[in-house]
Protein backbone atom coordinates (compact mmCIF):
# COMPACT_ATOMS: atom_id res chain seq x y z
CA UNK A 1 0.00 0.00 0.00
CA UNK A 2 1.65 3.17 -0.96
CA UNK A 3 2.36 5.92 1.67
CA UNK A 4 -0.43 8.59 2.49
CA UNK A 5 1.10 11.92 0.40
CA UNK A 6 2.87 14.24 2.70
CA UNK A 7 3.17 16.95 0.22
CA UNK A 8 0.98 19.80 -0.65
CA UNK A 9 -1.75 19.94 -3.66
CA UNK A 10 -1.97 22.91 -6.01
CA UNK A 11 -5.32 23.09 -4.07
CA UNK A 12 -3.46 24.66 -1.24
CA UNK A 13 -2.20 27.43 -2.86
CA UNK A 14 -3.95 31.12 -4.75
CA UNK A 15 -3.74 30.84 -8.33
CA UNK A 16 -3.41 33.81 -10.59
CA UNK A 17 -4.51 32.71 -14.26
CA UNK A 18 -3.40 34.69 -17.13
CA UNK A 19 -7.47 34.48 -18.20
CA UNK A 20 -8.44 37.42 -15.61
CA UNK A 21 -6.25 39.79 -17.12
CA UNK A 22 -7.70 39.13 -20.58
CA UNK A 23 -9.44 42.33 -21.24
CA UNK A 24 -6.86 44.34 -19.72
CA UNK A 25 -4.28 42.51 -22.11
CA UNK A 26 -6.44 43.33 -25.38
CA UNK A 27 -6.13 46.58 -24.81
CA UNK A 28 -2.68 46.78 -25.73
CA UNK A 29 0.78 45.51 -26.02
CA UNK A 30 1.77 44.49 -22.55
CA UNK A 31 4.93 43.62 -21.75
CA UNK A 32 4.48 42.94 -17.45
CA UNK A 33 1.60 43.72 -15.21
CA UNK A 34 2.61 44.99 -11.60
CA UNK A 35 1.13 43.06 -8.66
CA UNK A 36 0.55 44.25 -5.44
CA UNK A 37 -1.01 42.15 -2.35
CA UNK A 38 -0.41 40.94 1.25
CA UNK A 39 0.39 37.34 2.30
CA UNK A 40 0.53 36.53 5.62
CA UNK A 41 0.94 39.55 6.90
CA UNK A 42 3.64 40.96 4.46
CA UNK A 43 2.89 43.02 1.54
CA UNK A 44 4.64 42.33 -2.26
CA UNK A 45 5.11 44.73 -4.81
CA UNK A 46 6.25 43.95 -8.17
CA UNK A 47 5.77 43.39 -11.87
CA UNK A 48 5.33 39.74 -13.66
CA UNK A 49 6.92 39.47 -17.21
CA UNK A 50 4.28 38.34 -20.17
CA UNK A 51 5.02 37.04 -23.45
CA UNK A 52 3.24 36.00 -26.08
CA UNK A 53 2.91 33.79 -28.60
CA UNK A 54 1.43 33.87 -32.08
CA UNK A 55 -2.23 31.36 -32.80
CA UNK A 56 -2.71 29.58 -35.70
CA UNK A 57 -6.08 31.31 -36.87
CA UNK A 58 -4.40 35.27 -35.90
CA UNK A 59 -3.73 36.98 -33.05
CA UNK A 60 -1.96 36.21 -30.12
CA UNK A 61 -2.11 34.59 -26.87
CA UNK A 62 -0.18 35.93 -23.50
CA UNK A 63 1.38 33.87 -20.89
CA UNK A 64 3.24 34.65 -17.66
CA UNK A 65 7.19 34.42 -17.22
CA UNK A 66 7.66 32.62 -13.75
CA UNK A 67 9.96 35.29 -12.28
CA UNK A 68 11.44 32.57 -10.28
CA UNK A 69 12.91 30.01 -13.39
CA UNK A 70 11.31 32.72 -16.09
CA UNK A 71 9.67 29.15 -17.59
CA UNK A 72 6.33 29.97 -19.46
CA UNK A 73 3.23 29.25 -18.05
CA UNK A 74 -0.35 30.35 -17.76
CA UNK A 75 -1.04 30.33 -14.41
CA UNK A 76 1.07 31.61 -11.12
CA UNK A 77 0.28 29.95 -7.62
CA UNK A 78 1.24 32.30 -4.21
CA UNK A 79 4.02 31.02 -2.21
CA UNK A 80 4.93 34.38 -0.92
CA UNK A 81 6.15 35.38 -4.85
CA UNK A 82 3.26 34.29 -7.45
CA UNK A 83 5.66 31.61 -9.13
CA UNK A 84 5.01 28.53 -11.44
CA UNK A 85 3.98 24.89 -9.96
CA UNK A 86 7.41 23.45 -10.93
CA UNK A 87 9.05 26.42 -8.20
CA UNK A 88 6.60 25.55 -5.75
CA UNK A 89 7.07 21.82 -6.25
CA UNK A 90 3.41 21.05 -5.36
CA UNK A 91 1.29 18.52 -6.96
CA UNK A 92 -2.18 17.95 -9.01
CA UNK A 93 -4.59 16.71 -6.62
CA UNK A 94 -5.07 13.37 -8.82
CA UNK A 95 -1.21 13.22 -8.58
CA UNK A 96 -2.22 12.40 -4.26
CA UNK A 97 -4.70 10.43 -4.99
CA UNK A 98 -4.54 6.84 -2.86
CA UNK A 99 -5.66 4.01 -5.57
CA UNK A 100 -9.03 3.36 -3.84
CA UNK A 101 -9.57 6.57 -4.48
CA UNK A 102 -8.93 6.76 -7.98
CA UNK A 103 -11.33 3.44 -8.18
CA UNK A 104 -13.84 5.85 -6.44
CA UNK A 105 -12.96 8.61 -8.39
CA UNK A 106 -13.43 6.96 -12.03
CA UNK A 107 -16.45 5.17 -10.88
CA UNK A 108 -18.02 8.59 -9.85
CA UNK A 109 -17.04 10.25 -13.44
CA UNK A 110 -18.89 6.86 -14.78
CA UNK A 111 -21.98 7.49 -12.71
CA UNK A 112 -22.06 11.34 -13.71
CA UNK A 113 -21.78 10.55 -17.23
CA UNK A 114 -24.62 8.23 -16.84
CA UNK A 115 -26.77 10.38 -14.91
CA UNK A 116 -26.57 8.56 -11.68
CA UNK A 117 -26.65 9.16 -8.46
CA UNK A 118 -22.73 10.14 -6.97
CA UNK A 119 -21.58 7.16 -4.84
CA UNK A 120 -21.75 3.47 -5.95
CA UNK A 121 -23.99 2.57 -2.42
CA UNK A 122 -26.63 4.02 -4.47
CA UNK A 123 -27.25 0.85 -6.92
CA UNK A 124 -26.87 1.02 -11.01
CA UNK A 125 -29.77 3.27 -12.72
CA UNK A 126 -31.43 3.20 -16.16
CA UNK A 127 -30.11 3.97 -19.47
CA UNK A 128 -29.91 7.59 -20.05
CA UNK A 129 -32.34 9.00 -22.86
CA UNK A 130 -30.08 9.12 -26.77
CA UNK A 131 -27.06 7.46 -25.16
CA UNK A 132 -26.08 4.16 -27.38
CA UNK A 133 -27.41 1.02 -26.02
CA UNK A 134 -23.73 -0.30 -26.79
CA UNK A 135 -22.10 2.73 -25.13
CA UNK A 136 -24.14 2.57 -21.63
CA UNK A 137 -23.43 -1.21 -21.65
CA UNK A 138 -19.46 -0.33 -21.79
CA UNK A 139 -19.92 2.15 -18.79
CA UNK A 140 -21.75 -0.09 -16.63
CA UNK A 141 -19.85 -3.21 -17.41
CA UNK A 142 -16.16 -1.06 -16.17
CA UNK A 143 -18.15 0.34 -13.47
CA UNK A 144 -19.58 -2.50 -11.77
CA UNK A 145 -15.46 -4.56 -12.90
CA UNK A 146 -15.23 -0.85 -10.41
CA UNK A 147 -17.06 -1.24 -7.53
CA UNK A 148 -16.40 -4.79 -7.60
CA UNK A 149 -13.17 -3.92 -7.29
CA UNK A 150 -13.48 -1.28 -4.45
CA UNK A 151 -15.62 -3.43 -2.22
CA UNK A 152 -12.77 -6.14 -2.75
CA UNK A 153 -9.78 -3.41 -1.51
CA UNK A 154 -12.17 -2.58 1.43
CA UNK A 155 -12.87 -6.29 2.45
CA UNK A 156 -9.17 -6.91 2.31
CA UNK A 157 -8.41 -3.35 4.06
CA UNK A 158 -11.07 -4.99 6.82
CA UNK A 159 -9.26 -8.36 6.82
CA UNK A 160 -13.07 -10.08 6.52
CA UNK A 161 -11.01 -11.67 3.33
CA UNK A 162 -8.50 -14.41 3.55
Amino acid sequence: MPALATTHSLNDYLKLPISRYREQLRQGNAQSIEVSYTHRSKPYQYSIQLTKTSCNYGGHRYWWLCPKCYQRTSTLYCAGLYVCRHCIGANYGSQLQQPIDRLFSRADAIRQRLGWQSGIAYGNGSKPKGMHSKTFDRLVNEHDRLTAKIWQQTLDKLGCTS
